[in-house]
């Protein structure tokens, strides 16, 4: 699949295709019967966010529940005590450079 459509029941649409020559998504957004309108490019290090940030606004428009929270992985648990365990002993380390070693060793980016 090299891009994905939805057009809504008013014939407005929106297609989402690889942006050429570059590491980013193209947001394309059309009238049925008309040339594109508008577009987005998103950088494939955002992209996730995008689409994140768009199931938080369903969620919220259709009055859900905020996602549930998750349980840590025994896994995770432990990759995460020893980041802290190795990272908290170190001299001049404080709580942000304690969390970057824990948001790593769980394979979770922080925010930009």
């Amino acid at each position: 699949m090299n891009r994905f459509e939805y057009t809504d029941p008013d014939g407005d649409r929106l297609r989402v295709e690889p942006f050429p020559g570059r590491p980013a998504v193209l947001l394309i957004l059309g009238t049925d019967g008309e040339d594109d309108t508008a577009s987005l490019r998103v950088p494939l290090d955002r992209a996730e966010e995008a689409a994140s940030g768009i199931r938080d606004m369903a969620r919220q428009a259709g009055g859900a529940a905020p996602a549930p929270r998750r349980r840590l992985t025994e896994l995770e648990h432990t990759a995460a005590w020893h980041a802290i365990e190795g990272t908290a002993a170190e001299e001049g380390a404080d709580p942000d450079t304690v969390l970057n070693a824990v948001l790593r060793a769980l394979n979770i980016d922080p925010p930009a």
